[in-house]
């Protein structure tokens, strides 16, 4: 009964982590959206290959801007959604690991993790700085023990693991999910033809 109970618990918290982590993500992808389509319908240009906007031009440098609010977003979901497991001893590592799930090239992947990986970093990094914490320390080790040894300890477990371990697989995953939304968006967007 006590192991089902602090399944469900873990499971409870882990949700409201989840839940924390997109809270704060939304900002960043709304600000990331509009300032690109600010700059596309008003700086850019139909060309065959989609919409141009020219370089050096104040449009490009806004959609520079929405474009680096949007890549913060899987490093932010990460981060909070660790902080809301952990504290504050949990965001920077929740913070690092993010980053590196988006950074493909650290695990052998042309494209990162996506928001799965920064779901699976916050994760991590919440319940193994949680763990961290749980460790009985000596007092003159206590008030370092929060602010450099869990997130540095954490960081480097799962800053490791996903380079070594599961980046790979995670990223693998999510292109097969993203190629399997665009052939089902061709798919719908295609017209019927009546029998």
């Amino acid at each position: 009964v006590r192991s089902r109970r602090q399944r469900q618990m873990c499971i409870r918290d882990s949700y409201r982590a989840l839940m924390a982590g997109v809270s704060r993500m939304i900002p960043f992808v709304v600000t990331g959206g509009l300032l690109i389509a600010v700059a596309l319908s008003l700086g850019g240009h139909p060309t065959s290959e989609g919409m141009q906007i020219p370089k050096n031009s104040f449009w490009y440098d806004i959609n520079q801007l929405g474009t680096l609010a949007f890549s913060l977003m899987v490093p932010v979901l990460s981060a909070y959604i660790a902080e809301g497991i952990a504290d504050r001893s949990a965001l920077a590592p929740g913070f690092i690991t993010g980053m590196v799930a988006v950074t493909g090239s650290l695990y052998g992947s042309e494209a990162g993790t996506g928001f799965i990986g920064g779901i699976v970093t916050g994760i991590l990094s919440g319940y193994v700085a949680l763990a961290i914490r749980k460790i009985p320390i000596n007092k003159y080790v206590a008030p370092i023990w929060p602010i450099i040894v869990i997130p540095i300890v954490t960081t480097l477990i799962v800053g490791l693991l996903v380079i070594y371990v599961i980046g790979a697989p995670i990223a693998s995953l999510f292109d097969a999910l993203t190629h399997w939304l665009s052939l089902s968006l061709i798919h719908i967007s295609e017209p019927t033809r009546p029998l």
